[in-house]
């Protein structure tokens, strides 16, 4: 007769490959967790840039005479920048264009892409 020996300790197979099974979930989880914190990193970067990029247009418009203030274009860093100036009574309006790399969504899926274009409006009042 054989006997069974009861004070066997460890981990059955079934029991290492549960927890294996986990373990793999878990690690595929951050790693896609990672995709995503790399990707929204990528884009408040560029969205910082695109910012910089418009204050620096706006501070050099700030700059100038009231009655020198045209429409005109520059390249910011990786951004063109384009500005159209329309007189007004006792105000300039002026729509400034960016294009460069940003947030698309013209697919119905937001994405990366590298030439999106942003429409910002500033007005400058005669003094």
């Amino acid at each position: 007769m054989m006997m069974r020996d009861t004070d066997r300790s460890g981990f059955s197979l079934v029991e290492v490959i549960v927890a294996l099974i986990i373990l793999t979930v878990g690690v595929l989880g951050m790693a896609a967790t990672t995709m995503l914190v790399v990707r929204q990193t990528t884009l408040s970067e560029m969205t910082t840039e695109r910012a910089a990029a418009l204050q620096t247009v706006i501070e050099r418009l700030r700059s100038e005479d009231y009655a020198t203030i045209a429409s005109g274009a520059d390249t910011v860093g990786r951004f063109d920048v384009n500005w159209s100036v329309t007189d007004g009574v006792r105000t300039k309006q002026v729509e400034i264009i960016t294009v460069g790399p940003g947030l698309t969504s013209a697919s119905g899926v937001p994405a990366l892409a590298a030439e999106v274009a942003d429409t910002f409006e500033y007005r400058v009042i005669e003094r």
